[in-house]
């Protein structure tokens, strides 16, 4: 998979497309993407998704951060275990925004030789979105390109979407996040120096330096599988304040005891799956009650993870 440069617009290919913010690439996306290439290998085309970063969303309504399912990087990365060949990644701004449906879909011609593009039905595009289907369906008429409309995922009769995904993640709700995403939701961060509280009671944490942008679950205690090195291991998260020992207006702190594990791994990159949510974060009156927590913590994230596979990224 090739990202595309503005400045080297992409001849000589019959090109295939799709256009979204596809913030968390979860079930419904995926299946129009695949949809997509698939046709495309079929007719000797290449496949292209076209994203956007910032999130629309994030420009035009003033949406504050934290926010995404996916970072850039995470949205690549899917794109290309999905079998896709080029990613285009344009900057949305208020420049882009003021653009009409001709103008945006001119703007994507001069860089890929599109002939086709899957959407979703309620898909618009350009100034107060003035671009829907019907609108690009004429447009395609004059500049040679054709729609394919592809009808919405549902699950339990709703639609898929980015934010109801949002919601389940921050109140914990990571059996349905898993269900939406085909995936367990996961963070990426670099493990940074604490104070080292967790190791004085005898359960050390490995803290996590997120992204500021990335989407937190709400504040709990989770089972998770943690990946270290290319190794996965279980794990137990607490995201939160820790009101036993900290004024409760700090920043959400991500805080993994891992497993039989005694490693030193300051400043390594890890990646954090969330399971299920075990419990909502207490203020203990005393550092012995917080151990027998935890305690109760471990044993059942152990039990948890059990009869839970380790993930593998994009599952079937």
């Amino acid at each position: 998979m090739k990202q595309v440069d503005s400045n080297k617009p992409i001849t000589n290919q019959v090109v295939y497309a799709t256009i979204g913010a596809f913030d968390g690439v979860h079930l419904g996306h995926q299946q129009l993407i695949r949809s997509m290439v698939i046709q495309a290998k079929n007719d000797s085309a290449k496949s292209a998704v076209i994203t956007f970063h910032p999130h629309p969303a994030v420009l035009l309504r003033s949406i504050p951060m934290p926010f995404y399912i996916t970072s850039p990087t995470e949205k690549s990365q899917l794109f290309y275990e999905l079998g896709v060949d080029y990613v285009v990644t344009l900057t949305f701004d208020s420049e882009m925004a003021s653009l009409s449906p001709e103008q945006f879909i001119d703007l994507l011609l001069h860089q890929l030789p599109i002939k086709k593009i899957w959407l979703g039905k309620d898909f618009a595009l350009g100034k107060n979105r003035a671009g829907n289907l019907s609108v690009l369906k004429e447009i395609g008429k004059i500049k040679g390109f054709s729609i394919v409309e592809c009808q919405h995922l549902e699950n339990e009769g709703e639609k898929i979407s980015s934010s109801k995904i949002r919601n389940w993640i921050q109140s914990g709700d990571f059996r349905q996040t898993f269900k939406a995403l085909n995936r367990f939701y996961s963070i990426e961060g670099v493990i940074a120096h604490g104070d080292s509280r967790g190791k004085q009671i005898g359960y050390p944490t490995a803290n996590l330096d997120v992204w500021n942008g990335k989407l937190l679950p709400g504040s709990g205690v989770y089972a998770t599988w943690i990946e270290v090195n290319n190794i996965i291991y279980p794990s137990v998260t607490n995201v939160g304040v820790r009101p036993t020992f900290e004024n409760q207006n700090k920043p959400p702190r991500i805080e993994t005891y891992i497993f039989h594990f005694d490693q030193d791994i300051y400043q390594n990159q890890v990646k954090l799956y969330f399971v299920e949510k075990i419990r909502p974060e207490f203020k203990f009156s005393s550092v012995d009650q917080l151990i027998t927590q935890i305690q109760s913590d471990v044993k059942q994230t152990e039990e948890i993870l059990k009869n839970v596979t380790k993930p593998t990224g994009l599952f079937t």
